[in-house]
């Protein structure tokens, strides 16, 4: 009887269990719902473990929704609770897995006494992750009576198996040429949905990462911000660009740039295409032009000057001449520029009248200067001491002897107690300071020409001997605190002590010829004359990119060059050909890599075209390498259009024959061409030789234009004429110089460059002037 009791019982007590689970789950199907001031909300019961943001995804709904419909929420999260979850219509609470996973089917088990998860998992041959995984009340311990599901082994393994199959399908390995700009036009992906998957990618790509690819291309909705008529261009980032870079090109902020391209939140990314505002750009205008000569195109939308280049048949730097904003600045839509016409015969170049940019009260003449007093410094390894005993020739004991004027005048020497020499008749400079002589004379023609401009100028000259205690000792003296301007040391590992000195005692320091080192980022009274490697390889990336974005493009590998700053010249180029769009639209037009070491010169005529040029890239530091690249190219260049676009130091080389130049049609970008013709030069060349019975060189040049640049700017506002650089225009012989400041709290280095074409014809020119150098000796 009393068995017959305990079994009512138990069966009572659990009908009684059942019934409330069924409740509960009723419960939770049937929510409650209210309105509030025409708002309706669905009231939930907070349970163990739920946070906001789990209940903000599982409502779909955002946290800040949440917190505003529930004030008391900002003291925390409690177990019971009712919250009033706003909703739209009447949405379910969305699914724990929305994917819709793939399941397994299951085994249950009911856990005994003892079982651990890894003797469960040894029995149906499972991980513990996977028992876990479809059981997480498991994480907070095994309890005896409680019924997992088991998944089973063999449909677990085939549905991984599925999954490995489909993600091994969309997976990239990243090798040393890849950027996420270049993956994103591989796989036709944008760069923001690469980085949804792969936000690790972000701190940059490494050789061997694996990159996940989104399955397919979903279209991505960009946040805009609402613009003005004030008109917007297109800048398209590069790697390696900066901030900074960009909010001193285009005049704006950093948080001007993210306010309009909130992408930019994450960083500066290449192949990044961003919205720049064009109101902080000069405006630059034509001076007397007859517009009839041209046509008038009115841009649309999405166009680029790739696009008008084609359409129009002519070159972006001949839109850019005639519509030179466009030098600072991309199009714009609707505004109209002018496209020149076709076998029409252009007028020679117009002047181009800009507005400069407003400045400071410190940068208007100086009125006073001419009763001011200014001391330069000039640091120069001239070898004073080589250069006084170069030109002594030893006299022997027996050449003594035979001349009786020399025993007479050497007696002295004749019982040993000095040494005997004659002098030179021909006297000589100590070869290493001859370049620097040069610059020193041609720094003293400067000198000479602001003085009779009315500068009272007194140029103090220190040899430095190319020695670090000449330096230091200089750095101590008193009369070099009181100089007003410091021209060199000529060598990078001197100047960092006088670099130290001059930002210390706020005097302007120059670096003349060198364009090593790297002071000029951290020193706003350093000015670098000769710009690095790295302008001089993005320019040239851009040059390719604007003269031949629809030719055939090669990098010839001459060897390994991966560790070399010409490597950035080869990926610069790739970002930048792609991004013009038009290889889509030829076949013949390619970017190729070909690897001369490997396939020979035979191998050349598959990659080549005859009916579109061919331009080369020489991605190499060594002469011999660029030596034999150079004399295959011209060997190729007769029977196929060859150009090799190739670097400023090209020119120093004296193992190539002077003529492959010309028959490879090399083009380079250089801070350097002497114009010949120009009124300028030619009165230099005058006055050097009537003043020092000789030619002068390259050094000779350079020396007179730092001089007079730098000298004519502290004449015309003071010692602090940084700021004013950007309106100080002064003939020079042979530079254009433009200083550019380099970083928020660093110096100023010249990005002026001359692009030099060697033409068939045997002659020189130059980008910026058309006149023609290379038929012209000096003194014609």
């Amino acid at each position: 009887m009393a068995k017959f009791f305990q079994t009512r019982y138990i069966m009572r007590y659990f009908f009684l269990l059942v019934c409330l689970s069924c409740f509960q789950v009723l419960a939770l199907s049937q929510q409650r719902k209210i309105s509030e001031n025409g708002k309706t909300y669905i009231i939930h019961t907070v349970k163990k473990g739920e946070t906001i943001f789990s209940l903000s995804k599982s409502y779909n709904v955002d946290q800040k929704e949440l917190l505003n419909a529930n004030s008391n929420l900002i003291f925390g999260m409690k177990t019971g609770q009712e919250l009033k979850v706003p909703v739209s219509d009447t949405p379910e609470p969305a699914s724990v897995n929305q994917e819709q996973e793939r399941l397994p089917k299951f085994y249950t088990y009911k856990v005994k006494r003892k079982n651990t998860l890894h003797s469960i998992s040894k029995v149906y041959g499972v991980s513990i992750d996977d028992i876990v995984k479809y059981n997480p009340d498991v994480k907070r311990g095994l309890r005896k009576g409680m019924v997992l599901r088991i998944p089973d082994v063999k449909e677990l393994l085939e549905i991984r198996k599925h999954q490995q199959e489909q993600a091994q399908k969309n997976i990239h390995k990243v090798t040393g040429d890849d950027t996420l700009y270049s993956l994103s036009k591989k796989y036709d992906r944008s760069i923001s949905s690469i980085l949804e998957l792969n936000p690790e990618a972000e701190e940059g790509l490494k050789i061997g990462m694996e990159i996940r690819i989104p399955e397919e291309k979903k279209e991505v909705i960009v946040e805009r911000v609402s613009v003005t008529q004030e008109g917007f261009f297109t800048h398209l980032v590069e790697s390696g660009e900066t901030f900074w870079q960009l909010e001193r090109r285009y005049g704006t902020s950093r948080g001007e740039l993210v306010h309009y391209n909130p992408v930019l939140k994450r960083g500066l990314m290449a192949g990044l295409r961003i919205q720049v505002p064009a109101r902080h750009i000069p405006d630059v205008q034509l001076a007397n032009v007859d517009e009839s000569q041209f046509e008038k195109h009115p841009v649309k939308a999405g166009e680029t000057l790739y696009n008008l280049a084609t359409v129009f048949e002519t070159k972006i730097s001949e839109i850019k001449k005639v519509n030179p904003v466009l030098a600072y600045r991309g199009l714009i839509a609707g505004e109209t520029i002018l496209i020149p016409q076709k076998d029409v015969v252009q007028p020679l170049p117009v002047r181009a009248v800009v507005e400069e940019a407003e400045l400071s009260e410190d940068c208007n003449p100086n009125f006073g200067a001419a009763f001011k007093n200014y001391k330069v410094g000039l640091l120069l390894p001239l070898y004073l001491e080589a250069n006084d005993t170069v030109n002594h020739v030893k006299l022997t004991l027996e050449e003594i002897k035979e001349d009786s004027l020399l025993t007479v005048q050497y007696a002295d020497a004749l019982e040993g107690k000095r040494d005997t020499f004659s002098i030179r008749e021909e006297k000589i400079i100590y070869p290493r300071s001859a370049n620097f002589m040069h610059f020193y004379e041609g720094v003293l023609l400067a000198v000479d020409s602001l003085q009779r401009a009315g500068m009272n100028v007194k140029l103090q000259v220190y040899d430095t001997n190319q020695d670090q205690q000449v330096i230091d000792s200089l750095i101590l003296l008193d009369e070099f605190r009181n100089l007003d301007l410091i021209i060199g040391p000529v060598f990078p590992h001197l100047q960092k002590t006088v670099a130290g000195f001059a930002g210390k005692n706020r005097i302007p320091m120059v670096s003349p010829l060198s364009s090593g080192g790297d002071l000029e980022k951290n020193n706003p009274y350093y000015f670098k004359v000769n710009p690095n490697k790295d302008l001089l390889i993005r320019n040239t990336a851009r040059y390719l990119a604007e003269e031949f974005f629809d030719k055939n493009l090669i990098v010839l590998q001459m060897g390994e060059y991966k560790h070399l700053p010409e490597a950035d010249l080869v990926k610069l180029s790739r970002e930048k050909f792609f991004s013009t769009g038009f290889n889509t639209e030829a076949n013949d037009v390619l970017f190729r890599e070909y690897d001369f070491q490997k396939e020979g010169f035979w191998g050349l005529p598959r990659i080549l075209s005859k009916n579109r040029e061919n331009v080369f890239i020489i991605p190499s530091q060594t002469e011999a390498q660029i030596s034999v690249a150079i004399s295959n190219l011209n060997s190729v260049a007769e029977e196929y259009p060859v150009t090799l676009v190739g670097m400023s130091n090209y020119q120093r080389y004296r193992s190539i024959q002077p003529e492959y130049y010309h028959h490879v049609k090399l083009h380079l970008l250089s801070p350097y061409f002497a114009e010949y013709c120009s009124p300028q030069t030619n009165d230099f060349i005058y006055r050097f030789r009537n003043e020092f019975k000789a030619e002068p060189n390259q050094f000779s040049f350079q020396g007179y234009d730092v001089g007079l640049y730098f000298m004519s700017a502290l004449y015309k506002y003071g010692k602090d004429f940084a700021d004013c650089l950007s309106s100080h225009h002064v003939n020079l012989t042979q530079g254009d110089f433009k200083f550019e400041k380099q970083s928020r709290f660093g110096g100023y280095m010249n990005q002026g460059l001359y692009v030099v074409s060697y033409n068939p014809d045997y002659t020189i020119t130059n980008k910026k002037s058309p006149k023609k150098a290379g038929l012209l000796m000096v003194g014609e």
